[in-house]
C-alpha cells in the first residue's frame, strides 16, 4: 500500500466546512475508496494547524487531523537539501520539511496546490513524485472493473445478499474452521462472488481475490516466490450436469488476464478428485501442500494447485499457431444461438439460457458435427466459427480437442456428443451417418467485434459465401485477429508475433 503525504494548505482545504471544489472532491474520493492508497499527513502539519488564528475554526481542524497517519519521526532537513531547493522564509522551512520526507521515502507521493512547491521538487528530481492536483488525478486513475462474461444463469453477488446458514455451506464450515467469521468479514468488504441459485437455495459458488507480492504463504510446505496472484477463494458446485464448473474455469481464466497476474492458484483436498482432474485439464499443476485446520480441530494438507499465466503453455486460453491448421467453420444461426451464448444479445436468449439447461452453451467444451470430409483438422487445430445466418460474420473461436468420423453405431456418437452440441437426440438420429465428422473442441474465445463477410472478401480471406469448413493461413489469421481486437500477446505462443 502507497503512502500519499498530503501538504498543510491541501489539508486545510480539503477538511474546511466551505463547499470542497470538485477536482478535490474527486481526488479525496479515489484515494480514500482505494485500498492501495493511505493518506498521510507530516508532524509540521499540526504543528501549522495550530498557528490558525480563529479559535473555533483551530479546534475543528485539530480534531480532523487526528484521523490521519501521521508519518513517524520524519527525518530532518540537512543544510545541503536547504541550499538545493532554497529556504528563505518561514514557509520555505515547513516545505522543505515535507519535501524531504518524499526524498528519503517516508511517502510515496505528496500532493499539493503550492505551484513553488512543485517547482522545489523539480530542482531534485521529485516531480514525478510531488503532484498537483490535477497531476494527481491523472495519476490517480479511478480503476473501472472490466466486466467478465458470464452466463445469464449465474449471478455476480454481494456476500451480504447470501445467507450463511444456506445447507450449501455445511461442508465448508466443516472444511475450514473459521469459515463462517471468514464469510462475515467478507460481507463487512463488500466482497462478491459468482452464484448460481435453485428455488432460493445456492447451487454452485466462486469467489475470487487478487493477492499482490507480499502475501503472506506461511501455512505453505513450500512457499510461493513474491508474484501478483488470482486465488480461487472458494470454489463449489452442487448443481452438476450443467457444465458449471467450466463456466466457472472461463470466469477464472478471463479475470486473470484482466488483472494481469502471474500465476492462479486454488487449494484443494485430496478427496475431491473430479475438481483436481478437471483442473488439471486446464493447466493446473500440483506445486506443495497447505495446512488447513478443520473444524474439528485437525489440520490436513490441502493440494496447492498453481496454473501460470506467464509461462504459456498448450492449455486453455494459450494457443500455438500452426499454418497448416487453422480453418473457417460456417455455423447456422439456430445452433450458432446453442452454442455460442456469449455472442448472442440478450434480448435473442431463450428461458432455458436464464435456467442454465442449455449444458452446450454453459461448457467451454463443445462438439461441432458436420458432413464434411475434410481430413486436415486434428488436434491443435484453431476453428474460427462463421455465423452464416443473419450475422454473416465470424463470432468465436475454438480449439480442437478431438476428431472422429467412424461410429458403429448411434449410441456410440450420441455418447460422444450429447452434452457438447447444439443437436437434440432426435436431430441427431435423423442426420446420423457412420462416417459424419464430428470435432470436439474447447471455446476459447468469443469475439467483442465480429469478423464480418465483406471484411473477409475485402482482404481476399475469402472469395465467395462460407458454406463448408475451408483452409485459411496464418497471416489471414491475424488480419482476422487484428480486427476483432483480440489481444494476441495474451493468446498467442508465438515469439514471432
Amino acid at each position: 500500500m502507497e503512502k500519499i503525504l498530503l501538504d498543510t494548505n491541501m489539508f486545510i482545504y480539503l477538511e474546511d466546512y466551505v463547499v470542497t471544489e470538485n477536482k478535490v472532491a474527486t481526488l479525496t474520493k479515489r484515494l480514500f475508496d482505494s485500498d492501495q492508497y493511505k493518506i498521510v499527513i507530516h508532524p509540521k502539519t499540526k504543528e501549522e494547524i495550530l498557528k490558525i488564528q480563529d479559535k473555533e475554526k483551530r479546534n475543528i481542524f485539530s480534531s480532523k487531523i487526528s484521523v490521519y497517519k501521521e508519518i513517524k519521526s520524519p527525518p530532518k532537513v540537512n543544510d545541503q537539501f536547504n541550499k538545493l531547493v532554497g529556504c528563505n522564509s518561514s514557509n520555505d522551512v515547513i516545505d522543505n520539511e515535507l519535501l524531504f520526507s518524499i526524498y528519503r521515502n517516508c511517502a510515496q507521493y505528496l500532493i499539493t496546490n503550492d505551484k513553488e512547491l512543485v517547482k522545489k521538487a523539480k530542482k531534485v528530481g521529485l516531480h514525478n513524485r510531488v503532484l498537483s492536483i490535477d497531476q494527481a488525478l491523472e495519476k490517480f486513475q479511478e480503476k473501472v472493473s472490466e466486466e467478465i462474461r458470464k452466463p445469464v444463469f449465474i449471478d455476480y453477488k454481494y456476500l451480504h445478499e447470501l445467507d450463511i446458514n444456506d445447507s450449501f455451506f455445511d461442508s465448508l464450515k466443516y472444511d475450514y474452521d473459521g469459515f463462517e467469521k471468514w464469510f462475515k468479514k467478507k460481507q463487512l468488504k463488500e466482497a462478491q462472488a459468482y452464484v448460481t441459485e435453485l428455488d432460493g437455495n445456492i447451487t454452485s459458488f466462486l469467489m475470487l481475490k487478487v493477492e499482490e507480492k507480499d502475501e503472506d504463504y506461511k501455512d505453505f510446505l513450500k512457499p510461493f516466490k513474491p508474484a501478483k496472484r488470482l486465488k480461487i477463494s472458494t470454489l463449489k458446485v452442487t448443481d452438476t450436469g450443467k457444465r458449471i464448473g467450466e463456466t466457472f474455469i472461463k470466469i477464472i481464466v478471463n479475470k486473470a488476464i484482466i488483472e494481469n497476474v502471474d500465476e492462479v492458484y486454488v487449494t484443494v483436498f485430496d478427496k475431491q478428485e473430479f475438481l483436481i482432474e478437471m483442473l488439471e485439464g486446464y493447466g493446473f499443476k500440483k506445486y506443495t501442500k497447505k495446512r488447513t485446520l478443520r473444524s474439528d480441530g485437525k489440520i490436513e494438507l490441502e493440494n496447492v494447485l498453481v496454473k501460470s499465466m506467464k509461462i504459456k503453455e498448450n492449455y486453455y486460453p494459450f494457443f500455438a499457431i500452426d499454418d497448416n491448421r487453422i480453418f473457417l467453420v460456417p455455423i447456422r444461426d439456430k445452433y450458432h444461438h446453442l452454442l455460442f451464448q456469449e455472442s448472442e444479445k440478450q434480448s435473442q436468449l431463450s428461458i432455458e439460457d436464464f435456467q442454465g439447461k442449455n449444458t452446450a452453451s454453459n461448457s467451454l467444451k463443445k462438439a461441432y458435427l458436420c458432413n464434411s470430409k475434410i481430413k486436415q483438422i486434428q488436434k491443435g487445430s484453431i476453428l474460427l466459427f462463421y455465423s452464416s445466418g443473419k450475422k454473416k460474420a465470424i463470432t468465436s473461436l475454438g480449439i480442437v480437442d478431438a476428431v472422429f468420423n467412424r461410429f458403429d453405431d448411434f449410441d456410440d456418437m450420441f455418447n460422444l456428443v450429447r452434452k457438447r452440441t447444439a443437436y437434440d437426440e432426435n436431430e441427431l438420429r435423423e442426420k446420423f451417418k457412420n462416417d459424419k465428422l464430428v470435432i470436439l473442441f474447447k471455446l476459447y474465445y468469443s469475439f467483442d467485434n465480429y469478423v464480418d463477410f465483406k471484411f473477409l472478401k475485402n482482404k481476399g480471406i475469402v472469395k465467395g459465401p462460407i458454406q463448408t469448413i475451408q483452409h485459411i493461413n496464418k497471416e489471414q489469421l491475424l488480419l482476422i485477429l487484428d480486427k476483432c481486437k483480440m489481444k494476441k500477446e495474451i493468446y498467442l505462443i508465438d515469439k514471432n508475433i
